[in-house]
Formats: structure tokens, sequence, C-alpha cells
């Protein structure tokens, strides 16, 4: 069985207060291209559909012409399931009308039993060719919930007898079981979804796997199981004991394991089964030098699957320049070379993280005025813009300060204190007219 895996759309996502339209649509016009030049039998989308839970017309606009363009390609399965940015009440409402068109989706398990989650997928003459346990985001009242309802064991035990560690691995071997009996003795593979975190990432892009820690550090911004996030993040939203899930949570018989939540393509524990396909967009600067793609899949029952990584064209360029002054300068002039060549919508972070704390806002006036990109943000390490050792490695948008604040933080950094404590105040209360005074003086200079 071929199909497509993708997730993480963020329809509707306006990173930095960019309108994204035409980017979404260009990608949806593409998959639609791709999924016609595999020949993929299925679509799999592995949460989080939307970038919030109440999505603007025009995204549900795009979201119901892409399903609907779908009809007229060989593509005759459609999974979708809920992801943490998604309202499982909205992708469920059509639920019925969409599934008479082949088109599952499952957006919570509100409401739900084990059987619900399982779907038969067949090809355009109804035949069936596998078999898909679609499972979404959950958080653990949800799963708690499911089990004291309306999902005791097969086996007989209750909720009540299984940790909430437990009760994530407990689904999905019930699921799966469900669909081993629905499967009876066709040679069908069976596969499944899920949009969560899993723990023993192989490497951002699927091929490095020694270098978990560092993964999951570049991961932090965006996933929810990290203890901080940052303003690009991609998951806004805790998981609890379910943020951290290791690969024995699927069982060993599944033929694939689709997830979603993570915005790099990656393996699972090295088990070519379990992978997240990433997002095809950028959902924060910090992502912006990874290439990004959807995985073509043929599935074959009891057999490693061929796994195809077809790298989303870009339609947006996104740039993030660190380093001190002259180096962020140089990597402007650069870019503006290339833009000139290859013209494309561009825009940049930058970030200061060397040397001595300069208005970047000031200092690259003449690197950014009309030219072909646009700088979005001017940040500057806390450690350069406090010039002291104590504080923690952050970063602050410079856009966000006035040159009293800047004041107050050299004074901060002077005298060893937070900038708030009440030696930095007195200091400042005393000594802010001197300084205004200085700045008017060297204005008028200048």
């Amino acid at each position: 069985m071929k199909f497509i895996h993708t997730a993480d759309w963020h329809l509707g996502n306006m990173m930095h207060d960019i309108d994204r339209t035409r980017e979404t649509d260009e990608f949806l016009k593409w998959l639609e291209q791709e999924i016609e030049t595999v020949g993929a039998q299925a679509l799999v989308i592995a949460g989080d559909i939307f970038d919030v839970v109440n999505p603007s017309n025009v995204a549900k606009k795009q979201y119901y012409r892409f399903l609907a363009s779908l009809l007229k390609t060989n593509c005759s399965n459609v999974i979708a399931v809920g992801g943490n940015h998604d309202s499982g009440t909205l992708l469920d409402a059509p639920a019925d009308v969409l599934e008479a068109l082949n088109i599952k989706v499952v957006g919570s398990i509100n409401g739900r039993n084990v059987k619900d989650l399982v779907v038969e997928l067949k090809d355009r003459n109804g035949n069936v060719i596998g078999i898909c346990c679609a499972v979404p985001f959950m958080r653990n009242l949800e799963l708690e919930q499911f089990y004291k309802t309306a999902g005791v064991r097969e086996s007989g035990d209750a909720a009540d007898a299984v940790s909430d560690e437990d009760l994530l691995k407990h689904l999905y071997a019930d699921v799966y079981h469900c669909a081993v009996e629905l499967r009876g003795n066709r040679n069908i593979p069976i596969i499944a979804t899920g949009h969560l975190y899993a723990s023993n990432l192989s490497g951002r892009d699927g091929e490095s796997a020694d270098n978990t820690a560092a993964v999951e550090n570049a991961f932090a911004s965006e996933d929810a199981a990290m203890p901080e996030t940052s303003v690009d993040d991609g998951v806004r939203e805790v998981i609890g004991t379910l943020g951290n899930v290791d690969v024995s949570t699927f069982p060993s018989g599944l033929d694939y394991v689709a997830l979603g939540h993570i915005h790099y393509a990656s393996m699972v524990a090295k088990n070519p089964k379990v992978r997240y396909s990433g997002s095809p967009f950028v959902m924060g600067f910090d992502e912006s030098n990874c290439k990004r793609y959807v995985l073509a899949v043929d599935a074959e029952p009891n057999a490693v699957p061929s796994v195809e990584k077809i790298e989303v064209p870009k339609t947006i360029r996104f740039e993030q320049f660190k380093g001190n002054l002259e180096m962020i300068r140089q990597s402007l002039r650069n870019l503006e070379k290339e833009l000139q060549v290859h013209p494309m919508e561009t825009y940049v972070d930058l970030l200061l993280t060397k040397g001595n704390f300069v208005s970047l806002n000031d200092a690259l006036e003449a690197e950014e005025s009309g030219k072909h990109f646009v700088v979005k943000r001017h940040r500057v390490s806390r450690y350069v813009l406090r010039g002291a050792k104590g504080f923690d490695d952050c970063v602050e948008s410079t856009k966000q300060y006035k040159k009293e604040d800047y004041f107050r933080m050299l004074i901060a950094s002077n005298v060893q204190e937070n900038d708030e404590s009440e030696v930095v105040k007195n200091q400042y209360d005393k000594f802010i007219s001197l300084f205004n005074e200085a700045v008017a003086k060297a204005q008028e200079k200048a």
C-alpha cells in the first residue's frame, strides 16, 4: 500500500505577522501533484492541521478545497487526526459527510471507543488494501476518561488498574488488537498515527542516531515536553506524561507509525517503521535551515517499509543570521546579492551573540533599507546586552526597548544586580536626567 505521510501544516499560521496564504496554497497544489506522481492510494495527516483551535475562514477553505481536489486523483483514502493545536470538535463536525468520501477524520477520542479508531483503507475498486489505527493527540485526562467510559481493554482490565504512563501503551495495544481482528486472514498492512513527543529521536534529518541530547535541545523551542518554549515554538501546550513516549508504546506488529508534533523528519529509536514526517513549513526562524519533507511510504505486512523523503519546494525563504555585528552585516550583504540573481520573498531574523552591544536597528539600517528582504526581528543575547556573567544566555527583541531601558540594563551590568532590583532603581533615578542630557547633546552633534 502506497501512501503519503505528512503532518503539522498549521494552516493559518502567521509567524511574525507574515501572510502565508500563498505559501500554503502552493504547497497544497504541489502535494496534490506529488500524490499523483507517487501513485499514493492514501494520504495520512498526523495532526496540527490548523495553527489555532479557531482558524480563519481562509485556512478552513484551504483545507476543504484541498480534500475536495483529491477526489479526482487515485488517492482514495485520507486519514486526518487532530493535533494539540487543533480543535477536535471543529475537525469532527463534518466527519460523517467526509467519511462518505473515504476521508476519515478523528479530531479527538472524546465520545469514541476503540473500534471507532480503526478504519479500512480501500482502493478505487473498493478492495481493502490496508487498515489504519487513527489515533489523535490526547491529553492524560481525555485518555483516562476514554477508558472509564468506553475503552475497557479486550482482556477485561479496567482503566483504574492501569497507571497513567501505561494508558497510552494500552490504547495502542487495543487498537492494534482490534485492527488484527478486522484484518482476519487478509495479507494487508496495518498502520497507525500519533501526535506526541517520542523519545530517542534519530536527528533532525533522521540520519544521525548518536546525538539524542543535542536533538532534544534543538527541538525544545517547538516541543511542549520541554520546560520552556520560545516565541517561535510550534507546540505551545504541555502534554503531561504523554510528552516522552518510548518506541515500545507502539506494537511491534504495526507495519508503520505516522507521527506528528516534531517539525523535523526523523526516525524514533532508529526504527524505520516509526517516523515523523516533519512540517512542510518553517514554523520558527530556528527551523529556517532545515529542509522540509513529506514521506512517500510503501508498506507491506510484516516487512520494513520503503520510505522516500520528498523535499517540499520553498515558496518563502527564511533566514536566521547570528554572530557579531560584522558577521551579521556580511550575511545580509551576501543575501542581497543572492536575491538580486534569484528573487524570492525573504524574511530574516538577526541575533547578536558576540562582541560589544550595539543597537542593531541603527547599526544595520544601511544593510536593510530598500533591500529584497525584510528583517522581522533584531535580537541581542542577554549576555551581550548586559555584559556580565550570571545571567541566563537567552535572547530578547531589541525593538521593545527605549534608550532609557538600555541605560537601566547598563547600570544592572555594572552593579551585578537584576535590572528590577532596588539598587538599580535608585541608581537609575539618580542619573537618568544626566543620561538624557548627554543623549540630547550627542544627537545635536550628530
